[in-house]
């Protein structure tokens, strides 16, 4: 990502100094986790381990990159996340 600004969109030092962040207890809030196949900043391992965390299964959109919503294909993933919203209101 440097190489497209100069001006460092976050520290990773501050980042990894907060971490690792305490999960939320368990049922008190539904989760999705949402990721994209073509994902270079949080890869598929990452995807993995964010949904174990959270106790999960997490979702992997095919053929779309990091910034799902700025994609040209960002349909794909507003489907998932409509089907998810859809399903917790049964």
């Amino acid at each position: 990502m440097r190489e497209s600004s100069r001006m460092p969109l976050f520290d990773l030092r501050k980042l990894n100094a907060s971490l690792p962040v305490p999960s939320i207890p368990k049922g008190s809030v539904e989760l999705l986790v949402l990721g994209a196949n073509d994902d270079f900043i949080v890869d598929a391992e990452g995807l993995k381990e964010t949904g174990r965390f959270y106790g999960v299964s997490p979702v992997n959109v095919e053929r779309v990159a990091h910034d799902m919503m700025l994609d040209c294909s960002w349909e794909k993933g507003a489907k998932v996340i409509l089907s998810w919203l859809t399903a917790l209101n049964k």
